[in-house]
């Protein structure tokens, strides 16, 4: 069995003979500029518990979290919102049956609207209007609270990460404290400055304060373009940053600076983006549009795929399945016992659930019920997308040769087929032969792993695991001994 020369474990070989070429998809080459919004969302007048969180995570980290305007503007999308009509609408023997109809009706039109959408020249009768109003992101920040970055010629480690459809922004919380704990060890050569996780508008509490002005069909593309406008106009200098405290809304910094990071990079720190299926989709799109961001990129069991798998029949199912999903409980616990149900939450780590239980739900005050930030109407909402997964992967060979480039991927068999999951991950993206020349389609500067008893969902199954793989990477990377050489595994 072929090993990965960095951890040992297996990994996709490079393929034998060259990868065939696809047909073109006419992809957009670079992400859409970004503009300072004119307005913005209003803010609710109580804004959700979990923007409020400030707390120490490790012995030598604390977490908090932070608010900014999202890129501006976004890709155009039809009005109104995706309706799903409630299970008790629909009574009498057959309800089952018509509420499924129902759904796969709602399906239908999704997926038809997007394809409009996706054209050169989209049906004028669908409205598609860009939206006036800017969005707001969420992020965790996660600092140390002794900079190893103010030193003379040190240069400390950030990582920005991103998430997959339905989780949030907190997810990877678990991932973080194992890499904490490996990364402080005496013997460790690396320290982490800032690890931050930015949620997508539509989930998590960016979704709770956007509300009505989410778009109705997002294009993920506008994921990638908020890591951008994160990075580049947003993300303190270390200066002003490192060790310190930040305000709830971080400011835009002048364009002077946002030039000077597009043209050369970061002079106070390494930043490392880190994307996991959706997120790494939109991360991979980002470090092509702006390689000079990041010495190094890591994507986690991306959905990004030819243009030839396209033809999967199980895109209105997968929606289907989604807006059908229970949303609501009387409380927590109820909610994560109804979830323990499910084979996919089964396999989580246990630490991770509880993450996922605590901060991908809230209360309705009104009710006392338990619901998902992330609903099914705006999970689904993602699925209807392919135009983005296959642009990325045609584009994954014009990343920059000096954007180091490291695959984190499931072992199992069925990790990057993902027909079987009941929410999450559900498109086709074709198997592990696929991922094998999706992880060797840029191979300059690139390497990859497989997570033994991984699926698509490592993150949520493997955190410690996951954080190794970093730590290996990061290391070799980045770290030093002594008399200054890079350290040896």
């Amino acid at each position: 069995m072929d090993r990965d020369p960095l951890s040992g474990k297996p990994h996709f070989p490079p393929p034998p003979t060259p990868i065939k070429g696809e047909r073109t998809v006419n992809p957009r080459r670079r992400l859409a500029p970004l503009q300072p919004p004119p307005s913005l969302v209003p803010l609710p007048a109580t804004l959700p518990p979990g923007l409020s969180r400030k707390c120490a995570f490790t012995y030598t980290h604390t977490l908090s979290v932070h608010i900014l305007p999202a890129a501006y503007p976004r890709a155009a999308s039809t009005p109104g919102r995706i309706e799903v009509p409630l299970p008790e609408a629909f009574i009498g023997p057959k309800a089952k049956e018509q509420r499924t109809k129902r759904l796969f009706e709602t399906a239908h039109g999704m997926l038809a609207e997007k394809v409009q959408l996706e054209s050169v020249f989209p049906d004028p009768k669908l409205n598609a209007r860009v939206g006036e109003v800017g969005l707001w992101s969420t992020v965790l920040r996660i600092r140390r609270d002794e900079s190893v970055s103010l030193g003379e010629g040190k240069k400390g480690i950030t990582l920005v990460t991103t998430h997959p459809i339905g989780f949030h922004k907190e997810i990877w919380e678990p991932t973080f404290r194992h890499l904490i704990e490996m990364t402080e060890l005496a013997n460790s050569s690396i320290r982490i400055e800032e690890l931050w996780s930015l949620e997508a508008v539509n989930h998590g509490d960016a979704a709770l304060i956007n509300g009505i002005h989410i778009p109705k069909l997002p294009d993920r593309s506008d994921y990638g373009r908020d890591i951008a406008n994160f990075v580049i106009h947003h993300l303190p200098d270390g200066k002003d940053a490192f060790g310190k405290d930040l305000p709830l809304q971080l400011t835009r910094l002048p364009e002077s600076i946002a030039t000077e990071r597009v043209k050369h990079g970061f002079r106070d720190r390494n930043v490392v983006t880190m994307g996991h299926s959706l997120g790494g989709d939109a991360t991979a799109l980002c470090g092509i549009s702006y390689p000079k961001l990041f010495p190094a990129i890591i994507l986690l069991e991306t959905t990004l795929f030819p243009g030839s798998n396209n033809r999967s029949k199980l895109k209105p199912a997968i929606i289907v399945s989604t807006l059908g999903r229970r949303s609501s409980w009387p409380s927590r616990e109820e909610a994560k016992k109804a979830l323990l149900k499910s084979p996919l939450f089964q396999a989580f780590d246990p630490e991770v659930l509880n993450v996922y239980v605590e901060h991908g739900t809230y209360k309705d005050d009104k009710t006392g019920q338990i619901h998902l930030k992330c609903p099914p109407a705006l999970e689904a909402s993602e699925f209807a997308e392919l135009r983005t997964m296959n642009e990325g992967w045609e584009l994954l060979p014009t990343l920059d040769d000096n954007v180091e480039l490291r695959w984190i991927m499931g072992g199992r068999d069925d990790a990057s087929n993902l027909l079987t999951r009941e929410f999450v991950g559900c498109v086709r993206v074709g198997g592990m032969e696929v991922a094998r020349k999706t992880v060797w389609r840029r191979s300059k500067n690139a390497s990859n792993v497989k997570l033994p008893g991984a699926g698509h969902l490592l993150v949520q199954e493997k955190p410690k695991d996951v954080a190794e793989d970093i730590t290996l990477f990061l290391t070799r990377k980045f770290g030093s001994g002594e008399d200054g050489r890079k350290a040896k595994l």
